[in-house]
């Protein structure tokens, strides 16, 4: 069985344990198909209302910084001759990912991220690139 190519292959990453074997079954499937695999870790500020919060907004961003730096020590670590791109960008992630996707060739996510609905089989954002991403998705579901 022959198999075809990628160029690119994007994960959606946030540290969850979801995310993490999203981003394992990503990697082989680069390694498989000689493509580059792009780590995204989008994050936004929360809705924080009004308020004395100005001072720590930036804590959010450093602390997205910090998440995408030890997931992708650890993908390097673990798949040493793997191209490797990350990108850590504001916005909401499903929209993120898809905008970046327009120049992939597959998505990658974990069934469900941080989000507070831990009963959820499938989270938002899995919902989302399902019906609205351009490229084929591809989700993993975490037997918990």
């Amino acid at each position: 069985m022959q198999v075809r190519e990628f160029n690119k292959i994007i994960v959606g990453v946030d540290g969850s344990p979801s995310s993490n074997a999203a981003l394992e079954w990503a990697a082989q499937e680069a390694e498989i198909r000689g493509a580059s695999l792009e780590l995204i870790h989008a994050w936004n500020y929360p809705n924080l209302g009004y308020g004395g919060y100005v001072a720590v907004l930036e804590d959010f961003e450093k602390d997205a910084a910090n998440v995408l730096d030890e997931v992708v020590s650890a993908t390097h670590e673990a798949h040493p001759n793997l191209k490797l791109v990350s990108s850590l960008l504001q916005g909401p992630t499903a929209q993120t990912i898809m905008e970046r996707a327009k120049e992939a060739d597959m998505v990658v996510v974990g069934s469900r991220g941080r989000g507070g609905f831990s009963g959820l089989l499938l989270g938002s954002v899995g919902q989302q690139l399902v019906h609205h991403c351009p490229v084929p998705v591809v989700i993993i579901h975490l037997a918990e």
